[in-house]
Parts: C-alpha cells; structure tokens; sequence
C-alpha cells in the first residue's frame, strides 16, 4: 500500500488569502492534464493539512477534475494563535464559513469550470454544511465525509460539556486547553490497531509522518472556546439552519461506529437536507476516505456512481 500511496505525485500550486480579521490562509490547487470534467472543492478535518489530502487529491485528478483546497485558520500553514500555535481555538464556527466563502468567492469561482463539487471531511463537513445553509443553490453536488455534526464529549455527558465550556469561556478561560487536551505527543506517530481514525497503516503514517518530520504542521487539542463553538454549530445544523431549503444535491457518508464524531446524527441531518443521500459504512472508522482498500473502493464506488450524472450533464 505504501507503494500506492506514493506512485503519482501531481504537485499541487500553493497560494494564500488575507482574511478581513488579518489571518492569512494557506491555498492550494491541481489541475488535472486531460480533459476538465468539473471542478471540487476540498475541505480538510480537524488538525489537518492539504497534504494530508494529496492521494484523494489524485483520485479527483484521475476523475478529470480540478481541486481547490485550503488550511483552515489555525491549522496547518495557515495563521495559527499567537502564544502557543499548537492550541486549537475558535470562538464560532461561522469563522471557517466566512472563510471558506472567501475562499470560494476570490480563488475557486476565477477559475472554476465545469459543475462545482464540495468535498468535506470532519470538521470541514461541518463548515461545509453552514455555507451549503448560507448559498443553497451555489454547489451542483456535495460529498460529506464523516461530517463533524456533532462532537462526542465522553466522559462528560453532552449537557455537562457544554456548560462546563460556558463557564470557563465566560471567566476568562475560553482559550485553555479542554479537560484531556494537550500539545501533540509524537508517540500517537504508532500505529495502533485500534486506533479510531483508520485500519490502513500507511494511511494513518501519511498524518503522523508529517508532524514529524514538519513540526511547524502539528495542532494539538481543542479549547474551552473550541468546544463551545462545536456545539454551538452542532445545535444549529440540528435545529435551527434552512438545510431544507439546500438545493445542492447531498451524498452523507457516515460510519455508524465513528469514535470521533457522534454519527448518530447523521440520519437525523440527512433528513433535514432538501436532497440527501446516506450511506453507511458498518466496517469503517473515521476516514472513510482514507480507509483500507476494500472499504475505500467501496466509498469511491459510491461517490462515482453519485456525481455520474452531476460531470455528464
């Protein structure tokens, strides 16, 4: 596998955006050499970095499609918290929307051909999930990957996390580690079979492989002020936005035993979305993108056989 993984190398072209607040993001394109069947937005997880993404970047390309992407603030090469970068922060997940519409508004509609396709993992699928609330129509389909649509707050009970974040963002303390969090011990580098991203060895090196040999790349846990914004947006994707107003056609890939986000909701905003299809994947962990073979092609299989029609129209 670790031969796979490594047999094409399309270099990606590396840009950046200013933000209205100052933050500067870190961009990123491929283009496909033949022919140009659409264009795909991209979006990462929690903690990553569009080099975490390049052999999903190759299948695209492989599909005839060009990929944007980008890191999100605090993450990857992009402007990280003053004090210690490695703290995951945010007061309001309505930031990364306002990014990401940025994003898309100045680097990917200049140079979009063909359908525009939103393809988000994780965290990601949550932001993508807020700008799908924000611009219905923009996107011909949406691929949600393992959508953080909510957080699993074990061994605090949901009710408990969320107050215990509201009080320390309401002392003072909105940007102190949550309880459990910590800087990125390296030793998490080793492969644990039962770890809860992935069952493939080489795909979880790909992440663990970057952080050590770039430590400038690594992001530890979340904050007080992270978590309450999580739960905040989870609340809102929940209840409160138009999703059934989205007229972007929705394909919501969910692994029902997933140890880092609460897929039980899943099936709750798959019915919220005007147009959505849920697929589950009993044998996955979180990455389904990046998950063993057999799972993967599976995965891939299905996401072909949705945007079949979306590229041939």
């Amino acid at each position: 596998m670790a031969q796979a993984l490594a047999m094409t190398r399309a270099v990606p072209v590396f840009g950046s955006l200013e933000t209205p607040d100052g933050a500067v993001l870190r961009t990123a394109a491929w283009r496909p050499s033949g022919r140009l069947r659409g264009t795909v937005v991209m979006l990462t997880g929690r903690a990553e970095f569009v080099e975490k993404y390049q052999e999903t970047a190759e299948a695209l390309l492989a599909r005839g499609l060009q990929v944007f992407s980008l890191d999100w603030r605090n993450q990857g090469l992009s402007t990280r918290p003053s004090g210690n970068p490695q703290k995951h922060h945010l007061d309001d997940f309505d930031v990364l929307r306002d990014d990401l519409a940025l994003f898309v508004e100045r680097v990917v509609l200049p140079a979009a051909e063909g359908p525009m396709v939103l393809l988000a993992h994780s965290m990601g699928g949550m932001a993508a999930t807020l700008y799908l609330a924000a611009e219905p129509e923009l996107f011909a389909a949406a691929v949600l990957s393992a959508p953080m649509h909510d957080i699993r707050t074990a061994p605090w009970p949901r009710r408990a996390a969320a107050i215990l974040a509201a009080v320390a963002c309401a002392t003072g303390f909105a940007t102190a580690y949550a309880p459990g969090q910590r800087d990125y011990d390296p030793a998490e580098g080793a492969f644990d079979p039962d770890n809860p991203i992935t069952g493939d060895p080489a795909r979880y090196a790909v992440f663990h492989d970057a952080f050590r040999r770039r430590p400038e790349l690594r992001v530890g846990g979340v904050t007080f002020g992270w978590v309450r914004a999580a739960l905040r947006a989870a609340d809102a994707v929940r209840a409160e936005l138009p999703l059934e107003s989205v007229r972007t056609p929705v394909l919501l890939l969910s692994a029902p035993d997933d140890r880092i986000v609460d897929a039980t909701v899943h099936p709750l905003v798959a019915q919220r979305f005007g147009c959505c299809t849920l697929v589950t994947y009993p044998d996955a962990r979180h990455e389904v993108l990046m998950e063993r073979d057999p799972i993967r092609d599976r995965v891939w299989a299905d996401i072909d056989a949705f945007l079949a029609p979306i590229l041939a129209a």
